[in-house]
């Protein structure tokens, strides 16, 4: 009897632990490390925006111009250090990426992988149409923007250049991370200028941005 008994509890454990559900735990999914800072000096003051400071993150946004072939669209890609409570904000472009828009809706993955990694030192482009672009809004929300025709600080090295560019993606899409470090001048148009009477005067300002180092990323 109780070498039966023994069978009866042995067969009782086992159907137990076979009802037991075992947790499945899904493989990890990748995603890409995404970082950014901003450091640089405007007029001579130190300006710093760092990350999950103050609210500041990064967005990266593109400028679509949309032909039909046999014309190529383009795409201006650009990176901007902001936050939600803070006014003051660094926005860099890089551009334009040309692809067959009758093929894909967006450039191709080596398309623009190749675009970021042949265009490290890029020249000053107004509206990154055909290179780097520079925006910067004070604390007043007055934005000021680099210019192509602006001399060059640097000659006759360049002014911009991007030091570290890789590429990664994930399920949430196709990244370039870059280390962009660059010097220019930003201007805009003195909002006191059209006030002048009789005759309305046209003044811009200028400011002057060195030892600028941008760490973020365009987004495909």
């Amino acid at each position: 009897m109780k070498k039966r008994g023994a069978i009866i509890l042995g067969l009782t454990a086992f159907m137990f632990s076979s009802c037991i559900e075992h947790e499945v735990i899904p493989a990890p999914i990748p995603t890409v490390d995404l970082n950014c800072h901003f450091y640089g000096e405007i007029n001579g003051a130190a300006l710093e925006l760092t990350e999950n400071v103050l609210g500041y993150y990064n967005i990266s946004t593109k400028d679509q111009i949309i032909l039909a072939p046999p014309d190529f669209s383009s795409a201006v890609y650009y990176s901007k250090m902001g936050s939600p409570s803070i006014i003051t904000s660094v926005e860099i472009g890089l551009g334009s990426v040309s692809w067959n828009a009758n093929v894909s809706a967006d450039p191709t993955t080596v398309v623009f992988n190749d675009f970021m990694n042949n265009y490290l030192t890029p020249p000053i482009s107004n509206n990154g149409v055909a290179g780097f672009e520079f925006i910067y809004t004070d604390a007043s929300n007055r934005e000021w923007k680099s210019n192509q025709m602006a001399p060059s600080i640097n000659a006759p090295n360049p002014d911009v250049e991007f030091i570290s560019q890789t590429q990664d993606s994930d399920d949430s899409g196709d990244y370039s991370l870059f280390v962009c470090h660059f010097d220019c001048y930003a201007y805009s148009l003195n909002p006191d200028s059209l006030a002048i009477l009789p005759v309305p005067v046209v003044h811009v300002d200028s400011i002057l941005v060195q030892n600028a180092v941008y760490q973020g990323w365009f987004k495909r």
